[in-house]
Formats: C-alpha cells, structure tokens, sequence
C-alpha cells in the first residue's frame, strides 16, 4: 500500500471514530510502530490531526465562546434530547448545581416537578427558575460576565463551597478521554474544577460534536466524571474510550420530556 493511501485511510478513521491508537493501526495495516508513528506526525504536519500518547485524535474545528444566544442556537434538538435523559438522574430533595453552559439552560427548562435546592452560577437559569414554588433556588453571585450571562470569580467560588451538593450537572466545550473535560472559557473551568472537588456526583451534557476533541482548559480529569450524557451521534469508539476509564454513557433518544415540554 502507498504512504498516501495509509495515511488518507488513517485520516478517515480519526474523522469517522474521532481518534486512533497506534497499536491497532500497527494490526490493521500490518506495519511497525515507527511506520504508525512517522504517518501521524506527517498529518500533524499538515494541520490534520493531533498526536498524544499511543496515537491521535481529530483537530477540533476553530471555536470561540460565543455569546449565550448564538451558543443556545447550536444543536438544539441534541441539546433538548440530552437535557431530558439528564432529568431522570435528579432525585426528590436533591442539591444540584446547574453551571452557565447553553445545555444546562436546557436542562433548566426541563426539571421535573419535583422539591429540590438548585444551586447555579448562572443568570439565565435564575430566570428560567425563578416562578417554580417546587424548587429552592440559589445564586453564587460573583463577577458578572455579560457575553455567557453569568458569574465568574473568587465571590462565585466561595459561594459553592458553602452549599452541600450532591450532583453537578456541567456543559464542557470539548470532552476527550485522555485530556479529561474541558472548557475555552478560563473562569468557568477554574469555577467548575473547584466545584467538583467537592460533589458527589459529576454528570456532564455534552453533544456528539464536542466529544473526542480537545479546548484550551481541562477542569476534570475523565475518571472523575460519573456521567456523561450525549446524544447518538456519538460514535461507539468514543464512547468505549470513556466507559474503559469508568464513566458511565447515556445516549440520549426522542421521548417526552417529564416536565411537559415538547421539542420543536
């Protein structure tokens, strides 16, 4: 086989299962590791794929933090459909926290009709929550950050360290199973990482589009991340690679949301 046809049959696997191990490259090709080895640093080269310890992974597309609105706009459907699965997991008079990602509005939007402590970082949450006589709802206050509609900031870390939560629901930017989850926005991350030290239960919403690429700042390492909910776009590679490092996968499916809402 020619380099060119091994490394473009590499390139589409990496595309189709979001990442590659050398060692099954070796199998599959018949080759040796340093073969593997030299045909993935020529993609690195070239802008295609990104290289780490016993193979690579796709290159993440260019991402920004976009403001709320336009994040909110991307993937709704998927958005919804994890947003319900998720809402199974909470429990009467349970303490969550709700950070200020656009799946977590979702989520929001879709709590079931059941007592519980919301606690979150996140305006357009309050708001969202603000009219259930159900829930007891908690603000961490902090520094107001306009574009995500939320607060940052030693007030809003402090804050979530007094609370006992059980579970933490969190939106991520980018989830891969060697780098752990991620978010581009470096108070968010820092927000999330102190938070985590301290809750039972992490369960990340994350569609099939963030998964298995890589942001600018892991918060969470994967094996402390209990839950990952996404959606069935997610290839069965990427969601072995995090079920092998003990994080249990929800794929989401279409049904009837607990709360009465009905997707669009």
């Amino acid at each position: 086989m020619l380099v060119s046809e091994r490394q473009r049959r590499i390139l589409q696997q990496i595309q189709s299962e979001g990442f590659v191990k050398t060692f099954e490259l070796v199998a599959t090709f018949g080759v040796s590791d340093e073969t593997i080895r030299k045909d993935l640093k020529a993609l690195e080269r070239l802008g295609r794929v990104v290289r780490n310890h016993g193979g690579a992974t796709k290159l993440a597309p260019e991402r920004f933090d976009l403001p709320l609105p336009e994040r909110v706009a991307l993937n709704e459907r998927e958005k919804d459909l994890i947003a319900i699965a998720a809402a199974d997991l909470i429990l009467p008079r349970e303490t969550i926290f709700l950070d200020a990602s656009s799946t977590v509005l979702r989520l929001a939007e879709h709590l079931p009709p059941l007592p519980m402590t919301v606690v979150t970082n996140a305006h357009h949450i309050v708001v969202t929550l603000a009219g259930r006589a159900d829930i007891n709802l908690m603000c961490t206050g902090g520094n107001y950050e306009n574009e995500s509609r939320s607060y940052t900031g030693a007030i809003a870390e402090d804050a979530s360290k007094r609370f006992v939560i059980r579970t933490a629901f969190l939106g991520v930017d980018a989830f891969d199973a060697e780098r752990g989850a991620m978010d581009l926005n470096h108070g968010h991350g820092v927000l999330k990482e102190r938070l985590i030290e301290r809750v039972d239960r992490v369960v990340v919403l994350a569609d099939s589009s963030k998964l298995g690429i890589r942001s600018s700042y892991s918060f969470a390492e994967t094996k402390r991340v209990n839950v990952l909910v996404t959606d069935e776009g997610a290839s069965p590679a990427l969601i072995s690679s995090f079920e092998t490092l003990g994080v249990k996968v929800i794929v989401a499916k279409f049904r009837t949301s607990a709360a009465g809402k009905k997707l669009q």
